[in-house]
Formats: structure tokens, sequence, C-alpha cells
């Protein structure tokens, strides 16, 4: 963000609070996919700017909705009990210029456990979908503290197969990724009130899945659904190196579709949901150059499709830093003899 008068702390503590807001989208428990779309949420960085980003996030779902009700469990054998997930992640934004800001993130899932009330235990593990983001800052004005960036990223799969355990193929709420590729829009808009050290910012985003059809066992097609989500921040700074963040979320995600099965359209009866979720935010920043920040997000409204586990809690841990890989050094002079 070249030219820009805010001090490296806010801007290491804004980068914080846009990576884990991504976390969230499809970050419910029993989704595929990553739940990260890492720096997608953050504007525009000044040429030649690198930020670097490392991310976590654990979350945990125990109870089943049906509609906007909580319905009670069966207790029967063949009903999951509770499941969760662990999650990290890598990525990395490049300022090409100072309206261009290209953006690669990627992921692991440690794990991705269901547990049934028979005692079984169904776990996946593995690369998510990698996502390569290319945002444009439409509107940068730093003496009034307001950007305005759209974005369009490509999201891929490391694997077109979906993950076997001993010979059986997972159910699709434990595959670590959607085996197939997709598309993403994005809306970014910040405004700044440096007198009172406040910020606001929202989010607008898109995700479209395409259908995958490889697999080296089994035929498959289906299609995971697609989510938008918008989010609404209010970031303030509380002391020196410290702001508190709170974030206010809706996401909403289409039912997925199984080719396979000609029942209802293709459609997948227990999938798609709308969701609204309250995450509070601690930032803290490192000496002016690393940014840890912390985030709980605590789910306010549900209403799924079907009958599906939800969201307990899930909470997150960043560390950001920025790098300016355009700052020349300064030239030391060998000394002379005489």
């Amino acid at each position: 963000m070249s030219g820009r008068t805010t001090k490296p702390a806010l801007i290491l503590a804004v980068c914080s609070i846009f990576l884990l807001s991504s976390f969230s989208s499809r970050a419910q428990c029993c989704s595929t996919g990553s739940p990260v779309g890492a720096s997608v949420y953050v504007g525009v960085l000044g040429k030649n700017y690198l930020r670097a980003i490392s991310y976590y996030r654990h979350s945990s779902s125990v109870d089943f909705y049906e509609g906007t009700h909580q319905v009670p469990k069966t207790g029967g054998p063949a009903e999951v009990s509770n499941s969760s997930f662990n999650f990290v992640g890598l990525a990395a934004a490049y300022g090409v210029t100072k309206r261009l800001t290209i953006e690669l993130d990627a992921g692991y899932f440690i794990n991705k456990t269901q547990v049934w009330n028979r005692g079984d235990i169904i776990e996946g593990s593995g690369f998510s979908n990698g996502t390569l983001t290319f945002k444009y800052g439409t509107i940068i004005r730093p003496v009034q503290q307001v950007e305005l960036t759209t974005g369009f990223g490509i999201r891929f799969p490391f694997t077109a197969n979906p993950q076997y355990v001993n010979g059986a193929k997972l159910n699709a709420d434990v595959q670590p990724s959607t085996n197939a590729f997709g598309i993403s829009e994005m809306l970014f808009f910040n405004k700044g009130f440096p007198a009172i050290t406040l910020r606001l910012f929202s989010i607008n985003r898109y995700e479209y899945n395409f259908r995958h059809k490889n697999d080296y066992i089994q035929p498959t097609d289906y299609k995971y659904g697609n989510v938008l989500l918008n989010s609404v921040f209010v970031s303030k700074k509380i002391m020196k190196y410290f702001f508190g963040i709170l974030q206010v979320r809706n996401e909403w995600k289409t039912n997925d579709k199984d080719f396979l099965n000609t029942e209802d359209q293709h459609k997948v009866i227990n999938s798609g949901y709308d969701l609204v979720t309250v995450s509070p935010q601690l930032s803290y920043s490192i000496a002016g150059k690393w940014n840890i920040t912390v985030s709980y997000d605590i789910p306010v409204y549900k209403n799924y499709n079907g009958k599906q586990m939800t969201p307990a809690y899930s909470f997150a841990l960043s560390l950001t830093r920025d790098f300016n890989l355009g700052k020349k050094q300064p030239t030391i002079q060998p000394a002379v003899i005489k």
C-alpha cells in the first residue's frame, strides 16, 4: 500500500483481520475443501511488497440442525456423534504494481474427523484446494484512507481423485479437497478513521465450484455447492500494538449435486446452509514487523437444508509479516588506505 500513512502495526493488523475472516468460508466441520481463502480478503499491497502468512484453525461440531431448529440425535449406531478438523496453511501475496496484487495460498488438513455412535472413527487428511488470486485496487486514496478492490481467483485441486482409506472412499464430509477446479470473485471496501483509530471493512465474495468426474477406482460425478460470503468488520486500537476486532459474517451455500443420483435434479438434500457468525478477534504487533492474531467464531443463526451437523465453535491463530523487496540497501564504500 505504497504512499499510505497508516502505521506498519496497523497494516499488519488489517492483514490478519482479513486472513482470519477467510478462515470461516466453508469452515464448517463437515465441509470439504480448504476453510481458508488466505489473503484473498486483504486489499492490494504496495509495489514490490511481499506478505507472508501462516495460520492454524480448529473447528468442532456436535449438534444437528434441520432448518432453523436444533433436532435431537437419534443415538442410532449409524449416526455421527461429533466431528472436527484441524487445518494449517501458508499464503503469500506480492504487489506487482501499486494497484495489482497477486496471491497464492495452499493448506493441509491435519485431520477431518467424524466419530460415529457405533464406535467407528472416519478420518481424512491431505492437501486442500489451492487458490491463485489477482486483485486490482479500483479506488486507492491514502489521505482519506479509502480503498475499493476487486478480485478474481482460480481454485485448483492438488489431485483429481477423492481419498480412499482401507479401500473405501471417504464420504464428502471428510474429503480434504473438492478434487475440482473453481473460480471466485471478490469485492473489498475499507475506510479508516485515524482521529479515533478505528477502521471499517466489508467483504463480498462468491465461489463457484465445477464438477469433478475423475476417480481411479469407481465412477464419480459430484459438484460441491457454491458459496456467497459477506462480512463486516470494526477494528479499534486498544493500546500500543494491540487492536480489537469484531466481525459479523454471513455465509450462504447452495446444495451439493450428485449427478449419479437422478432424484430431485441430482440435489444432495442434506447439504447447503445459511449461517451467521460473530467473531471477536485480538491482534498484537511485535516490534511493528510481526503480527499475531487470534479469533473465536460464535454461530448466532443457523438455517440448514435437510439434517446436518453444524459448527459449535472454532478458533484460529495467524502469524503475518510484510517485506519491502524494493527497498534499496545502503551502499558501504570501502575504506581508503592513505
